[in-house]
């Protein structure tokens, strides 16, 4: 068996599934394109400063796409927004529905 190659395409598969949720959550939450980006960072671990940085924006329009992407999505940080998405995770393991994340 080549274990590493499986664990690599289990990894690939789980990103991208994660990413398609990403996308299917930010669509429903009416997110724009600017906000995704914001959020995609802030679900990174990057501040607003860090943010305005890597999309080089004023900091002040990125703490605006940031606040509006709070409040559209209804959290106010971003690990707010993680432990939602990790708890539909685990709750979708729970239900025994499958999910791209678990594997047997």
């Amino acid at each position: 068996m080549n274990h590493p190659v499986k664990l690599h395409q289990r990894i690939k598969a789980a990103s991208d599934a994660f990413a398609m949720m990403l996308e299917t959550h930010f669509t429903a939450w009416n997110l724009t394109d600017e906000e995704s980006a914001i959020a995609r960072l802030g679900l990174q671990g990057y501040d607003v400063h860090d943010c305005a940085d890597i999309l080089q924006i004023r900091p002040e329009s990125a703490e605006l796409l940031q606040n509006n992407a709070f409040s559209k999505v209804g959290v106010s940080r971003w690990s707010d927004l993680m432990r939602f998405l990790t708890d539909q995770l685990y709750s979708s393991a729970k239900r025994e529905i499958p999910c791209p994340f678990v594997w047997n």
